[in-house]
């Protein structure tokens, strides 16, 4: 059976997204005839030659904590890498795996807003329910592939690869356990996504912060940081953690320049770089913003990429791409815990980008930036309309969130936590955001994704009173 895939060269009128491009002949999916017998797992060669890898000259030992160099390759896990070279008649008694016959599925059936249907059976349902390679669906990963190749320029797939995780944060959770030492610094962005800088405080970690601006994280910052440390012989950061579009929480979205910069320094100081990235779909400028992948000649980039935003967050499909040294160590963590991304999420997904081709997948990306512009824009409305002169923002340019400044107000741990909740307004108060989140914060996070624009409306209006009741019992006391 072989699935051929339709050439995939989007342009949107927000900007030229070049996709992917495997091959000039329409997708076909030959079916099984046989509806009562699913087919053994067969993974297909990665259409990319991986056989001969050549490293970055990064000594990544360095990176690299001593927990994770005691890892070993799973024996059994590795089975199925020599599985994936064998021929489909081979005999294969030292395979663990249930039986495909016993399973009580005999076709998965999805229907797309579209009316269209996806449907698994026969082969591509038994890869589907069936234990995969840790480092993912082979198919799936040769689309991304060239994804990558087309969004973020012709990657050298003799050094890079791709590890397929449970969402972006999975990914993220292995690098920081493969990399983090007690007590050992790293940067960050303040504001930050709480399930980000939480991972790293189980190792004590000296978390610097640096401040942010309507652009992002300030270069003149990590640079004075950097210089200071160097010069009072302070340990020096391993890595950076960046969240560089439409960042959570603060909507920020890091120009070009800025990254350059970041990059160097980078390269200067022996740096990763953690490019956590599941908004950059999600952005609503013209042109699609310069990924640090894009411009990583050393291989000092790992960069996280999820599906969560734009397909499904219940599918819970994301991925990595690195250098192959440090993907195979985290790798590794995979083998003993989670094993590999759900199987069937997998599939699934590589059967959507097979079907959709080139106008489906525009039609798709336009109603998702679409959806959440039209969803910023009211909310901006009535931000403009109900909190001029309680509150300081500045505009996003893509993502879920806004990032507001309360005038008056020290700590807005209270109105949000207290006051709104009487209202029953849920907002996400600034503190819990801060890269210290003991010190006290006038800010706030509002999420325009869910809310109708009746309840946009109605709830900034109640924040306005009770931004107003708060700063009156503040003066009172």
């Amino acid at each position: 059976m072989k699935t051929l895939r339709k050439n995939i060269f989007m342009k949107l009128k927000m900007a030229q997204y070049h996709l992917y491009s495997s091959t000039n002949e329409p997708a076909t999916v030959a079916r099984c005839q046989i509806d009562c017998l699913i087919s053994e797992y067969e993974a297909p060669q990665p259409s990319h030659n991986h056989n001969s890898a050549i490293p970055f000259a990064i000594d990544y030992s360095y990176f690299i904590n001593d927990i994770s160099s005691k890892r070993q390759p799973s024996q059994l896990r590795e089975i199925t890498r020599v599985l994936e070279k064998l021929p489909p008649n081979c005999i294969k008694f030292g395979v663990g795996v249930p039986n495909v016959l016993t399973f009580p599925f005999k076709k998965i059936s999805v229907e797309l807003i579209t009316g269209e249907n996806i449907k698994l059976q026969g082969k591509e349902l038994s890869d589907a329910l069936q234990y995969l390679p840790s480092v993912g669906y082979l198919p799936l990963i040769n689309i991304l592939e060239e994804i990558q190749d087309r969004f973020h320029g012709p990657q050298h797939w003799n050094k890079r690869s791709i590890i397929m995780t449970s969402g972006a944060q999975e990914g993220l959770s292995k690098a920081v356990d493969m990399c983090m030492r007690c007590n050992d610094p790293v940067i960050m962005p303040d504001p930050v996504y709480t399930g980000a800088v939480d991972l790293f405080r189980p190792y004590d970690a000296e978390i610097i912060p640096i401040v942010q601006d309507s652009c992002g994280i300030v270069v003149e910052e990590i640079e004075k940081v950097l210089a200071e440390r160097k010069r009072k012989m302070m340990p020096i950061p391993k890595m950076i953690y960046v969240n560089p579009t439409a960042s959570n929480p603060a909507g920020t979205t890091l120009p070009t320049h800025r990254k350059r910069e970041i990059y160097r320094l980078a390269c200067e100081y022996n740096m990763l770089i953690l490019e956590d990235d599941p908004y950059y779909y999600l952005h609503f400028e013209k042109e699609n913003p310069v990924s640090f992948l894009s411009m990583d000649t050393e291989g000092r980039v790992l960069r996280f990429d999820s599906f969560s935003k734009i397909m499904s967050s219940g599918l819970r499909v994301g991925f990595v791409t690195g250098p192959i040294t440090l993907l195979h160590r985290m790798e590794l963590h995979m083998q003993t815990s989670s094993m590999h991304t759900s199987s069937l999420s997998q599939v699934l997904l590589y059967k959507l980008l097979s079907h959709w081709g080139e106008d489906g997948l525009i039609s798709h990306f336009m109603h998702v930036k679409n959806f959440y512009k039209q969803k910023l824009d009211y909310m901006m409305c009535a931000i403009n309309k109900h909190l001029h002169g309680l509150a300081e923002w500045y505009e996003p340019n893509g993502g879920m969130f806004l990032w507001l400044k309360i005038i008056g107000l020290n700590d807005a741990k209270k109105l949000v936590t207290d006051r709104c909740l009487d209202k029953l307004i849920i907002l996400a108060p600034g503190y819990a955001l801060s890269a210290n989140n003991e010190n006290p914060s006038p800010y706030i996070r509002i999420s325009y994704s869910i809310a109708s624009p009746e309840d946009v409306d109605r709830g900034i209006l109640l924040l306005a009173e009770a931004i107003r009741e708060e700063l009156l019992e503040n003066i009172c006391l």
